[in-house]
């Protein structure tokens, strides 16, 4: 085929392409005719919707003007070309071709400028481009053909044929400028523009420039700087498009069906990059072969040009292919897969049946849903994963690990399929260059070393796997220190707490160190292998054709270089997949576990019929492994006040979770009235006559459950706000000296699970909770048992019997069975496995079985101390006075400044990452010296890359009468990890270099192949050392900044603690630990070779030409501008990032906390929305840090391939350059844009990196509690007097004090009950005994010791506490009560007897155990007592126990250390009368030998005492002996509190009896 014809065959084949574009020009022109026009003047999509002010700012015109100018214009000048080619040349067929092609391309522009759609006028602008770009490159085969004949002959006619590409180039812009469619916002908030923008502007990465412009200017970027996601990645619209299509596949299946199109899109890019990524070396290899042939002094032909032309369109083209595939993969597949999966496993949870494993072969107790007091014993599995499986932090490990996880692997998965398409192509490109036998011959040196490969990855995988789980393991101990560091810290253990998280990070650094290692050696056989193959070859195809020309020994090299890339990536990828099977495996595990069904049928009330319930378990769950209440027969009247009641472990809580279908219901029947769904609840309109809705459920949990919000927001719950209503219950629920006393009144911020609250608050804003609510139906248990006697009395007349719950259902459990038995309706008794009583209080009373329960239960008064665990009386809690410093009261306006915030804002650094943070992590990692050491290693690595080359040239020089060198550079992938790639270039850098050597002509192969492979050898052995070496630093930094911070946050202000929120903590032991031990280190050795390697080339590049190096430091300066724009809009995204994945964490783990109450109050689908807003800032931050990525990516690509091109013209211009040296220079020019491109970018990666640093050391550099003091005397104290001498005590330095100058004293081995009301500063007095709080001025003496001169270690731990919120950690009981192995089990059974866990009978308070001679006739099987065995575990928190046997084990474990002071906060509140008056003669009995301190709110606590402290206000309000105080009279405060209490009688004679026996 004559050239000619071939010519005829491209402009056919690009005219029939473009008519194929024109078809939906066509189809949209006879469509439009036959269409009315929709409304104009909105836009509304998926997406969003358009303001007035967005379609204001729209407009199509400039651009659809410019399309029509150009398209008329082509035609025109096309047409006239035609006719003068007629004249002219023999080619006028091309040329009528073209016009025709013109012709479409005008009946497309007239498309466009005729569509009335934005978005139809953007599609057909895309094709209208295609077509443009299409005739463009017709035109240019068409040129380089005829240019030089028209040049000479017809100057006109050649000049317009330069204006006609001209103007489809024009034309070809012009159609990618229409914008698609106004800006939209979602929610009042704009969503991003990447739907919006022109398509040149979205497909070069240019709708981000305003925000990166803002970056630069401000330094800065915060989350309301940044667009939302659109609808392909909004956790809700995934959702949704999830749930529709309703997948009963695999997990892994129906996630590849959902992103079938993108994954599809991206395999056939990844097969286009494959190819396009050896264009290059092709071009490069034809132009070296053009310059070879060309005869010195003379000057090149179009041919060289065209390929100078091809080598810049190739570099564009394929960078432009790459990273628009990163682009998809991240934007399009790993961001959306992770919102998803994250949106997936937050509605599973809210869902999720509370199931809860157990062993056949051993019972043991497990963890009750939130707020439940589980009354029993429910077994659980002890194999420990699947008790990693069933805990909340493994739950959020599903979104924090295994949802990243797979969204990662998504991302990548095209490198299999596109390195088996590299693989085809490159191993083509070597047969054609080298031949085959050369080529297999080098092949099977790979396959020799193919088994070693194999082997150490599957060390790899196998190493991968111990790590994730040594780091689960992490997760789940520092969770536990720091949701229970209260007791730590009073209990002083942070040493023995820093030993054991110290023990688990040596394991997890143990795992790293085996990753390292497996990893370097799958690194020397990546390095190895290529480097034989290549030097096998070349020595081969040498031995076969006698001769090695430079070209063919640098262009195959480029190739081998690329092939390197490609194998190396499949063994990592390997790995990732494999983890990505694990995590897909552990989310549908979890996805497909059983969820709460409905358990109940319709009814007008709430009612049991003969149904027997125990805690949910899974299928293999024996009946007789679970603690069952059988039997059940209760009707709970509509409209009225129920109690239920019964000993401490006998299933109260259980009875109220079956209301709430929390429950497997075992047999007989369960009626609960059915409720509206929350849609139809139109809660926002709800107002007086309709506020209350008869079958909705309102639940007030055992442990209360607070959200990170205001007061007020707690109470409304997410309902409008009723003032009258809210004030109401404010006053009913005892709140309003509450409010008044903080200074931010109701608008007080409350810490996470109410941390800044007394436990008396928290329970009373739960419960003003319910009260708000619209709910018919309030589920309460156990609300006394952390308040007053008076406070008790107040909620029970004006609260559960006030005006708020008149007509509604109260169910309530508590023991006060005399307090409430007057406004009681019905009342049920509990014991043994069921009901023991039940029935109208009218006729229990009459059967005399009340009296009976009664006595079974406390008095009115000891109810309301009953629960008390730190209660209303209790100084506003630990932090109550904590939060006065915070902003405005209720009534009286103590500031104007609004609230203040309880848990502030995570901080965010600003600007580049500090010198002293880059100090801090190179001085951890060994220091000056280490890193002087690895710069030389560094430099040897270097060298020897050098070396390679340099003996290539001179073994190629032997066979050339010119010197030539041709060196490609590998435009190594973009969506290769840099990790690899990076390693691959630093290792195969052949940049020829060195002056021509003579003389060496008649060399032998073996002297030159043996020098080559053994420089070779010895780069390879240094280059696997300097991983090692950069691994070991690594590895020290890792293990000095953790020690670091984890000494200082287990000694940081029990404040800074309570104020910030675990998931933020967690974030850094986590996450960020996982970057510095596994990335950092990488950055660093790689930026490090980058730099030097840009060093070395630039180098040689002085030894070519000075002009070039002028190019070079312009490019320089263009990409340095490129990357700082870059780091200013990257560096605050990648911490925004950081800082948007903990409040994910932080909703999860307290939606799972608070599942019961949430599912309680029919409130999921709310937190589900909270959910994904979270969600939706997480993948914000990553979509933004990506684009940035791209944005620099491209344009670095760009500038280097317009550099590339330019030398290469450059060479082309200078005759006197032979081959060998523009070979050299064009190698330099790609290396050197190259070098400069991974530089930054791993410098970039550094700076990202090192922000996981910043925040540590941010961390280690908190202040702590004071360490200095003097040491006691070991056996200090030995009397036990306490002496509080004027002590002014505050929480905050720029608030009041709450202890004003208390001043009083205590004998040795004397009781002191502590009483006074809410805020009196009870707790705060505690907090200063322990110097929580230190001393503003006066002391506390103990011993005739000033407590603050001594270490505060040794103060806490020798004073004991057993605090208002029993704190037990997981382990065995054994654990609990002697962590450090110092006593035998006789003693600790002998403790567990004291305090009545157990007893010599088989029945115990703890127990359950069913009574011989019980009201049925055959034996019921017994419920197992869990304190018999030692060793039976105890999960996180001790929630697989009542409140009631949390306080016994903890009351236990202090009568095993046996102090000589001990402080009882309220340590009996929530067990029942009969175990409490137990304890209460325990004590007196147990502790004759120490000095007692209990604050209480049972006034028969501390009646019978030595002497009683009352405080108010701060202040010492009376201090004596119980019977003093009484005597005291009317005015009395003491006498006033047992007159309000109920009991006065009762109390009256233990104090006189207790005076009498004094």
């Amino acid at each position: 085929m004559g050239s000619g014809d071939s010519m005829l065959v491209t402009v056919a084949t690009s005219l029939a392409f473009i008519g194929l574009c024109s078809l939906p020009a066509v189809s949209s022109v006879l469509l439009r005719s036959g269409r009315q026009d929709g409304d104009r003047d909105t836009y509304e999509d998926a997406d969003g919707k358009a303001t007035p002010e967005s379609l204001k700012a729209f407009s199509t015109k400039l651009s659809k003007t410019c399309i029509l100018i150009f398209a008329n214009s082509g035609f025109a000048i096309s047409l006239a070309t035609a006719l003068l080619f007629t004249h002219s040349s023999g080619i006028q067929l091309q040329q009528w071709l073209s016009t025709v092609s013109w012709g479409a391309l005008l009946f497309q522009s007239v498309a466009i400028t005729w569509s009335r759609s934005s978005v139809q006028a953007y599609d057909l602008g895309i094709y209208s481009f295609l077509s443009s770009l299409t005739l463009a490159g017709a035109l240019i085969i068409q040129g380089t053909k005829s240019a030089e004949s028209l040049l000479q002959d017809n100057r006109t006619l050649f000049a317009l044929c330069v204006v006609e590409l001209g103007l489809a180039i024009c034309l070809s812009v012009a159609s990618v400028s229409l914008p698609r469619r106004p800006d939209v916002l979602y929610d009042g908030e704009p969503v991003d523009r990447l739907y919006s923008t022109t398509a040149l502007g979205r497909y070069t990465f240019s709708w981000p420039t305003a925000l990166l412009t803002l970056a630069s200017t401000q330094k800065n970027l915060d989350m309301t700087d940044l667009p939302r996601p659109d609808h392909y990645t909004r956790a809700a619209s995934i959702s949704e498009a999830w749930k529709k299509q309703n997948s009963n596949r695999p997990l892994w299946l129906s996630m590849l069906l959902a992103h079938k199109t993108v994954i599809a899109v991206q395999w056939f890019l990844a097969l286009c990059t494959s190819v396009l990524n050896f264009a290059p070396q092709w071009v490069i290899l034809q132009l070296l072969r053009t310059l070879e042939d060309r005869q010195p002094g003379t000057s090149s032909g179009m041919d060289a040009w065209a390929w100078v032309f091809w080598l810049g369109i190739s570099i564009v083209v394929g960078s432009w292919l790459e990273s628009w595939l990163f682009w998809m993969s991240f934007a399009d597949l790993a961001i959306p897969v992770r919102a998803q999966l994250g949106a997936l496993v937050f509605e599973k949870s809210v869902r999720k049946k509370d199931i809860k494993g157990v062993s056949k072969s051993k019972e043991t107790p497990t963890e009750p849903s939130e707020g439940t007091e589980p009354d029993g014993t429910k077994p659980t599995k002890l194999d420990d994963a699947d008790e990693l499986k069933q805990g909340k932090q493994s739950t959020v490990n599903l979104i924090g690990v295994d949802a990243r996880r797979v969204g990662d692997f998504a991302a990548f998965q095209y490198m299999f399929p596109g390195s088996l398409f590299k693989l085809v192509v490159s191993i083509s490109f070597l047969i054609s260059l080298l031949g085959w036998r050369a080529l297999f011959a080098g092949l099977s040196a790979m396959l020799a070393i193919m088994p070693v490969n194999i082997y150490f990855s599957k060390r790899y995988a196998a190493a991968q796997d111990r790590l994730m789980k040594t780091r689960d393991k992490k997760m789940e101990v520092v969770t536990e220190a720091l949701q229970g560091i209260r007791q730590i810290k009073f209990s002083a253990l942070e040493p023995d707490w820093e030993n054991k998280i110290g023990a688990v990070r040596e394991r997890e650094l143990s795992a790293v160190w085996d990753v390292f290692v497996t990893d370097t050696m799958l690194l020397a056989c990546w390095i190895t292998s290529p480097i034989l193959l290549s030097a096998i070859s070349l020595a081969v195809y040498a031995y076969i054709n006698g001769s090695l020309s430079p070209s063919v020994a640098f262009v195959s090299l480029g190739v081998f270089k690329a092939l390197e890339v490609t194998l190396s990536v499949i063994p990592e990828l390997t790995t990732d997949l494999l983890d990505a099977w694990v995590s897909i495996k552990r989310l549908e595990e979890y996805l497909n576990s059983a969820e709460v069904s409905k358990i109940s049928k319709d009814g007008e009330e709430v009612k049991f019929d003969r149904a027997s319930i125990a805690w949910p378990a899974d299928d293999r769950t024996e009946e007789d492994d679970r603690f069952v209440l059988r039997d059940i027969s209760v009707n709970f009247p509509r409209g009225e006040l129920s109690v239920i009641s019964g000993k401490t472990g006998t299933g109260k809580s259980l009875m109220l979770a079956a209301i709430l279908g929390e429950v497997d219901v075992l047999g007989g029947t369960l009626y609960v009235p059915r409720a509206p769904p929350l849609a139809v609840r139109h809660d926002n309109k709800a107002n007086k006559s309709n506020w209350i809705i008869p079958e909705a459920i309102a639940y007030v949990a055992q442990i209360p459950w607070i959200e990170n919000a205001s007061i007020k927001d707690n109470i409304l719950f997410g309902l409008p706000f009723d003032e009258d209503r809210y004030k109401k219950t404010v006053e009913v629920c005892a709140l309003k000296k509450d409010l008044e006393m903080l200074s931010d009144g109701e608008n007080t911020e409350i810490g996470a699970n109410g941390i800044n609250l007394s436990g008396g608050q928290k329970w009373r804003i739960t419960l003003a909770r319910a009260i708000y609510s619209r709910a018919g139906i309030l589920v309460l248990d156990d609300i006394f048992s952390a308040v007053d006697a008076h406070v008790g009395r107040h909620i029970f007349e004006k609260c559960l019997n006030g005006e708020l719950a008149t007509g509604r259902t109260r169910i309530l459990v508590t023991h006060h069975v005399a307090l409430c038995e007057p406004k009681t309706k019905y009342l049920v008794e509990l014991g043994d496995g069921g009901v023991l009583n039940a029935g109208l209080v009218s006729e229990l009373r009459q059967g005399g079985t009340l009296q009976r329960i009664k006595t079974h239960e406390q008095s009115s008064e000891e109810i309301e101390a009953d629960e008390s665990v730190t209660a209303v009386n209790s100084d506003g809690s630990t932090d109550d006075h904590g939060n006065e410093d915070e902003g405005n009261t209720l009534q009286k306006v103590m500031s104007k400044k609004s609230a203040r915030k309880f848990v502030e804002e995570e901080s965010r650094e600003k600007g580049a990452v500090k010198t002293r943070v880059y100090s801090a992590y190179l001085n951890a990692s060994g220091g000056w010296i280490y890193w002087t050491v690895a710069a030389l290693v560094f430099s040897l690595t270097q060298g020897f890359t050098i070396g390679q080359s340099w003996w290539l040239k001179i073994w190629t020089s032997t066979y050339e009468e010119k010197n030539s060198g041709a060196q490609h550079i590998a435009n190594n992938s973009l969506g290769h990890s840099f990790f690899y790639a990076e390693g691959v270039r630093q290792t195969s850098l052949h940049a020829a270099s060195g002056p021509s050597i003579s003389g060496h002509f008649e060399k032998d192969l073996k002297f030159y192949l043996g020098i080559y492979v053994g420089i070779a050898i010895l780069g390879c052995i240094i280059s696997t050392a300097k991983f090692f070496y950069i691994f070991l630093g690594s590895l020290r930094a890792s293990r000095k900044l953790f020690a670091e911070m984890n000494f200082t946050i287990l000694r940081t202000p029990i404040r800074w603690l309570d104020t910030v929120p675990v998931g933020r903590i967690l974030n850094r032991y986590t996450n960020d630990f996982s970057v510095i031990d596994s990335q950092l280190a990488n950055s660093f050795s790689f930026g490090f070779n980058s730099v030097l390697s840009l060093f070395t080339v630039i180098l040689a590049g002085l030894v070519v030409s000075p002009y070039i190096m002028i190019l070079a430091l312009v490019l320089l300066l263009i990409c340095l501008r490129i990357a700082i724009t870059y780091m200013d809009a990257a560096r605050p995204v990648k911490r925004l990032e950081s800082n948007t994945k903990s409040p994910v964490f932080e909703q999860f783990g307290s939606s799972l906390t608070g599942v019961t109450t949430i599912r309680g109050f029919d409130k999921a689908e709310v937190y589900i929305e909270r959910m994904y807003k979270k969600i939706d800032d997480y993948s914000t931050a990553t979509w933004h840090l990506w684009l940035f990525n791209r944005w620099m990516g491209l344009r670095m690509a760009l500038v280097g391939s317009v550099f590339s091109s330019f030398v290469a013209s450059l060479i082309l211009l200078t005759p006197g350059i032979d081959a060998a040296l523009a070979g050299f220079a064009l190698a330099f020019a790609l290396d050197f844009s190259s070098a400069i491109i991974w530089t930054i970018r791993l410098y970039s990666n550094i700076e990202l990196n090192m922000n996981a640093a910043e925040r540590i050391v941010e961390y280690t550099e908190l202040p702590t509690e004071s360490l200095d003091g003097i040491s006691p005397p070991a056996a200090w104290p030995t009397g036990g007097r306490i002496e509080v001498d004027n002590l002014v005590v505050g929480y905050v330095a720029d608030m009041p004090p709450v202890l004003k100058g208390l001043s009083f004293s205590i004998n040795s081995n004397e009781r002191v009950g502590v009483v006074g009301r809410t805020g009196a500063g009870k707790s705060s007095l505690t907090l200063a005994l322990f110097r929580f709080l230190e001393a503003r001025s006066g002391a506390i003496h103990i011993d005739g010791i000033d407590i603050s001169k001594i270490k505060l270690h040794d103060l806490r731990s020798r004073l004991a506490i057993i605090p208002q919120d029993p704190v037990l950690f997981s382990g065995t009981i054994r654990s609990n009560l002697d962590p450090f192995d110092h006593h035998t089990d006789a003693e600790l059974r002998d403790c567990l007897e004291r305090v009545h866990l157990i007893t010599d009978s088989e029945n115990s308070s703890g127990s359950a155990t069913p009574v011989p001679g019980s009201s049925e006739a055959t034996e019921t099987p017994k419920n197992t007592n869990v304190f018999k065995n030692l060793d039976s575990p105890v999960s996180e928190g001790g929630l697989n126990l009542s409140q009631g046997q949390r306080q016994l084990l903890c009351l236990a474990r202090a009568i095993v250390s046996r102090p000589r002071i001990m402080v009882l906060d309220e340590a009996t509140s929530a067990v029942d009368m009969h175990t409490d008056g137990l304890i209460q003669r325990s004590i007196r009995e147990e502790f004759t030998d120490a000095t007692l301190l209990v604050i209480a709110h049972r006034l028969s606590t501390i009646a019978d005492f030595d002497r009683v402290l009352v405080l108010s206000d701060g202040c010492v309000a009376e201090y004596g002996s119980p019977k003093e105080l009484w005597e005291k009279g009317e005015g009395g405060i003491f006498r006033g509190m047992c007159e309000e209490s109920g009991e006065k009688e009762k109390l009256k004679a233990v104090i006189f009896g207790q005076g009498q026996s004094r």
